[in-house]
């Protein structure tokens, strides 16, 4: 496919970390398996690098696909479905990743180095309340 100067290929790489750090298993299996699967990605990345590539390729990092899904999802579909001029309204509901980035350091203090999801902290910032700022203040002597 790509190959084929017809073809888009998208790509949003290490999403195959979201299943792993839902199962709940048995860590060094999923270290293990979460190595075999990133090699395989690796591989297929370097194939839609080549220069002899003729086909379209998108690749977005899954850290830089969940922080800003809505660009990415409607480029694919204006691309896949027939051109109208609606627009997404709201991005999918996606699963939960509290603790995904901990999950990423796991991995990595067990010795993988799992990098093709992109920059996920490990403590996720908290999100901000409109309203509930404190407002400063002036401390006099």
């Amino acid at each position: 496919m790509a190959r084929d100067p017809n073809a888009q290929i998208s790509v949003i790489s290490g999403a195959w970390a979201v299943p792993l750090f839902q199962s709940g298993g048995d860590f060094a299996g999923i270290r293990a398996e979460a190595a075999r699967l990133q090699k395989i990605e690796s591989k297929m990345l370097d194939e839609l690098r080549k220069p002899d590539v003729k086909a379209r390729i998108r690749t977005w990092t899954m850290a830089d696909f969940i922080e800003a899904p809505m660009e990415p999802l409607q480029t694919l579909i204006d691309e896949i479905g027939q051109k109208s001029n609606r627009r997404l309204a709201e991005a999918p509901r996606l699963v939960d990743l509290n603790g995904f980035g901990q999950f990423l350091q796991d991995l990595k203090n067990q010795g993988m180095h799992p990098y093709l999801m992109g920059d996920f902290p490990v403590d996720p910032l908290p999100r901000s309340h409109p309203g509930k700022t404190r407002k400063p203040y002036l401390v006099r002597k």
